[in-house]
């Protein structure tokens, strides 16, 4: 009987130790994007571009019963003149960056970043990117909260465009000191959170030791 104990002691142990480093991250970049460790700061002129960059930001984060409000939902093709606000209900999900900081002119980046988990939403708007600053922001990194100039106002991508295709998104974003109502462009990817490696085969094997307890 002790014996029996001890090992399901240690089964779920490991399983939970396995379920707190699970996170679902950027995977590949491939244009004129590039991946970076989660920055000090994001603030305006703090990482000028081009190119766009890409970091990891929160994993695991449970999203409230009263859902939470974002631009877009899932996978499709979105630009501008027109907004687009939703509310996304479901699980935990994790979440992940692309910042665009034109550094002269009108600047314009496209490129394509892969992630490990399939998008679920994306938000663009800069009210609703300051809201979620502090809820799926990067730990650690201070982000241009309230800068009218951040990111798309109004609910509209403007001349920017991205296209949701699973766990890929592809972008095209367009950021100006000049005659755009951005100085930056940015797009917080959430995606569906990762289960832990090996969590699930964990927990079986427990249910089997389990099975065998009771035979």
């Amino acid at each position: 009987m002790r014996s029996n104990f001890a090992y399901i002691t240690c089964i779920t142990t490991a399983a939970l130790v396995l379920t707190t480093s699970a996170h679902a991250a950027i995977t590949g970049v491939t244009g004129s994007a590039v991946q970076i460790a989660a920055p000090a700061s994001a603030l305006q002129l703090a990482l000028p571009g081009p190119p766009a960059f890409c970091w990891d930001e929160q994993q695991n984060v449970v999203i409230p019963a009263s859902g939470l409000l974002v631009n877009t939902l899932g996978n499709g093709f979105w630009t501008g003149p027109g907004g687009n606000t939703n509310v996304y209900f479901g699980g935990p999900v994790d979440s992940h960056i692309i910042h665009f900081d034109a550094s002269q002119g009108v600047s314009n980046v496209g490129g394509q970043v892969t992630f490990s988990g399939n998008i679920v939403a994306v938000i663009y708007e800069n009210i609703l990117l300051d809201a979620t600053d502090l809820s799926l922001g990067a730990i650690g990194t201070t982000y241009d909260t309230g800068n009218p100039l951040r990111s798309n106002t109004t609910n509209s991508l403007f001349q920017s465009a991205y296209q949701v295709n699973n766990n890929v998104l592809d972008f095209s974003l367009w950021a100006s000191v000049i005659n755009l109502p951005n100085r930056m462009t940015e797009l917080r990817v959430l995606t569906a959170a990762v289960p832990a490696p090996g969590a699930v085969a964990l927990l079986g094997l427990a249910g089997l030791v389990g099975s065998r307890r009771r035979n």
